[in-house]
């Protein structure tokens, strides 16, 4: 499958995109000498024509066919409970506006298991919910509403909500990775959940802690049951080829976990071999583990506000590079008492990026600008557009510089800010080819740069507006190479190619 991209010199008027995976953009013929090239889609933007695999050969990523995949992603938890709204949200703009910016990753909760009443606390936002098990009652869930069979499922869930958002998403070139349980912390996030006695017809006598741990290993029924989801979740999604299974979220004992990454890989059916499994709130190792993919969140990366922040989950995201795609699946704007900055979800991508993983900013419907509750008065929203530019001017740099990044790995020690300051400098390269040196702080700023010896071209880019700010300059590599940036605000990139004959 092939698909057109239009390239204009890098100073013109920024790119523009239609409203699906092509880069469309005005010039003036006129005004600029730099030639236009049709070519056969790149890495990053083609839509997906098999299935998404863990790259053999450069196993920190994923391959489509013979096409290199960069995840970087925007997501909302609530998706499939908010899907379309009163207040004007729309499942089917959401994956627009992602395909609109080339952003090819979501991750999405198959089902919320808990949270029964929110439709009722917030029934603007929440205004068409739709519930994967069947209600056949006798008696009444806390909602007011038939109770919950949990040995029956409600086809038309499936049929009207999970299997069309893949099928759009599929035409869209946007993977998905479905989450498929949620631990809950609380007693109350207990009580309003589907497991809750009160709410199903099912007698299991859970109590909250006893559901996704090593506990539920030993309570046969509660097992039939969430293997019987899975078996019901393989047999729906096993169509389609863009999906990454992750186990839980932030829940999960060492063997429950162990349990259905085995489970699923071996199953009779529909075995898949892209299971995700993460660190946080368990005692699962996903470095050990045999999950083929690291979910990593917060962790010990620090609160998710300041740029000493995203250099601490820079630094933790390279202690968990162990031969599999890690993915930074879960960061976002108020939680953790963190930053209201949409500049910072930009700076999140390229940190995960150079540390040579994948990116996801997750939970936007709960960013509100000054709001900070689904009762807010506003409306649910799309992304804002600075976290979706954010993204598509990553993605967009490797793809019309035709930059081999699986070819690539981590090498913070190949560049430094001379003289030393508070800005971070993370650095992606191939020694001796290539070099992408993303630096966090206000400029200019001057980077020491260890290149071996030979000829190669720099030039410095602004991932804020996607644009190259400087023209390309040649210089001679050396051990230690300084190169002045021009004045910038919060970030800058520096791009270092091989100059070839």
């Amino acid at each position: 499958m092939f698909s057109t991209i239009i390239f204009e010199c890098p100073y013109e008027d920024e790119l523009i995109a239609n409203k699906r995976v092509f880069i469309r953009t005005r010039v003036d013929l006129m005004k600029t000498s730099w030639l236009i090239l049709l070519l056969a889609a790149g890495p990053l933007l083609a839509m997906p024509t098999g299935r998404l695999e863990i790259c053999s050969h450069h196993p920190y990523y994923f391959c489509d066919g013979d096409r290199h995949i960069l995840l970087v992603g925007v997501s909302d938890r609530q998706l499939f409970s908010i899907w379309r709204n009163d207040k004007g949200f729309s499942w089917q703009k959401y994956l627009d506006d992602l395909a609109a910016h080339h952003i090819n990753y979501v991750r999405q909760d198959v089902f919320d298991w808990g949270k029964l009443l929110a439709p009722q606390e917030y029934p603007a936002q929440l205004s068409s919910p739709a519930w994967l098990f069947a209600r056949t009652g006798p008696g009444k869930a806390i909602d007011g509403k038939p109770k919950f069979d949990l040995t029956k499922f409600n086809r038309s869930y499936f049929e009207k909500r999970l299997k069309p958002f893949l099928r759009e998403a599929v035409k869209r070139g946007i993977y998905v990775e479905l989450t498929l349980f949620e631990g809950f912390r609380a007693r109350d996030d207990f009580e309003h959940s589907l497991y809750a006695e009160a709410n199903n017809i099912n007698r299991l006598g859970l109590r909250p802690g006893s559901v996704t741990c090593d506990a539920a290993l030993d309570n046969p029924r509660l097992l039939s049951i969430q293997q019987a989801y899975v078996d019901k979740v393989l047999a729906e999604t096993s169509e389609f080829g863009n999906v990454i299974y992750e186990i839980a979220n932030e829940s999960g004992g060492r063997r429950w976990v162990a349990h259905f990454i085995d489970y699923i890989h071996n199953h009779a059916t529909d075995p898949s071999r892209l299971v995700s499994a993460g660190e946080q709130s368990t005692s699962f190792d996903p470095r050990t583990g045999a999950n083929d993919i690291v979910a990593k969140h917060r962790d010990k990366g620090g609160l998710y506000a300041t740029d000493s922040d995203v250099r601490n989950h820079h630094e933790s995201l390279l202690s968990f590079r162990v031969s599999k795609p890690v993915t930074h699946n879960e960061y976002f704007l108020y939680a953790n008492a963190s930053t209201d900055d949409v500049n910072f979800p930009r700076k999140m991508i390229w940190a995960d990026f150079t540390a040579g993983g994948h990116s996801n900013f997750f939970d936007f419907a709960f960013w509100r600008g000054t709001g900070r509750t689904l009762d807010d008065g506003l409306p649910s929203r799309s992304p804002p557009p600075e976290i979706l530019y954010g993204a598509q001017y990553l993605l967009d740099f490797l793809s019309l510089n035709k930059v081999e990044f699986w070819a690539m790995t981590p090498h913070d020690e190949l560049a430094a800010v001379e003289p030393k300051s508070k800005h971070y400098v993370f650095t992606l390269a191939r020694p001796a080819e290539q070099y992408i040196c993303y630096c966090l702080g206000d400029g200019p700023v001057t980077i020491a740069l260890d290149l071996t010896q030979g000829s190669f071209t720099a030039h410095w880019y602004d991932p804020k507006s996607g644009r190259f700010i400087t023209p390309p300059k040649q210089i001679t590599g050396a051990a230690r190479s300084l190169l002045q940036s021009p004045p910038f605000r919060q970030d800058i990139v520096l791009f270092v190619s091989k100059t070839k004959p």
